[in-house]
């Protein structure tokens, strides 16, 4: 999406498919280099490792100043929720009723996979999981928290395939942080685990 070169004295330039650019500078850094990856590039330096990235297309809309996208909205309600505020229970009925909250839980679940900051994941699966709560509350959406996805007669104890899809999320989770633990250091994205 973008081509990012290096100079000396500028830094690093990265210049997107429309003209748009980016200057990131690295002042006091002797040795510079920029190694490319399937989904970002690394800035290696003398004293440190940096990710260069755009951008996740789950991440933006959902993080969008005043964005009225179901994940946005979802996010919102389970903010509301951990502040103690009494609207949490009527926002998250209001996407409950356009249908769209199966994949604001899922735009949720994704853009948590894709951030590096421990605590806007977190804060990102808790919505997901407020999500879920309300889905299974729904009497139209039985299948969320469980009893679909085995065809015996303990179905109703069995996990629904969102709720393995939410275990397998923080599973990921705990495993990319445990590598991207400064005393590991190995970072690695979502697409490269």
């Amino acid at each position: 999406d973008s081509v990012v070169l290096h100079w000396k004295k500028l830094g690093v330039l990265m210049v997107g498919p429309y003209g748009d650019w980016l200057r990131f500078p690295y002042k006091n850094t002797e040795n510079l280099w920029i190694v490319p990856e399937i989904d970002c590039c690394r800035v290696v330096t003398d004293n440190s490792i940096e990710i260069l990235q755009r951008v996740p297309p789950a991440t933006a809309p959902l993080l969008r100043m005043g964005s009225i996208e179901p994940s946005a909205m979802l996010l919102d309600a389970s903010d509301s929720f951990e502040s103690g505020s009494p609207s949490s229970d009527e926002a998250a009925r209001a996407i409950t009723k356009t249908g769209m909250l199966l994949e604001a839980i899922e735009t949720c679940m994704d853009a948590a996979t894709r951030e590096y900051d421990v605590v806007m994941q977190k804060r990102l699966l808790r919505a997901a999981s407020y999500g879920m709560h309300f889905s299974y509350k729904d009497p139209t959406r039985s299948t969320i928290m469980g009893g679909s996805t085995a065809t015996n007669e303990n179905s109703d104890y069995m996990p629904s395939k969102m709720a393995i899809k939410f275990a397998v999320t923080a599973r990921k989770l705990r495993i990319l942080n445990a590598l991207r633990d400064p005393r590991v250091g190995f970072v690695l994205s979502t697409l490269q685990y």
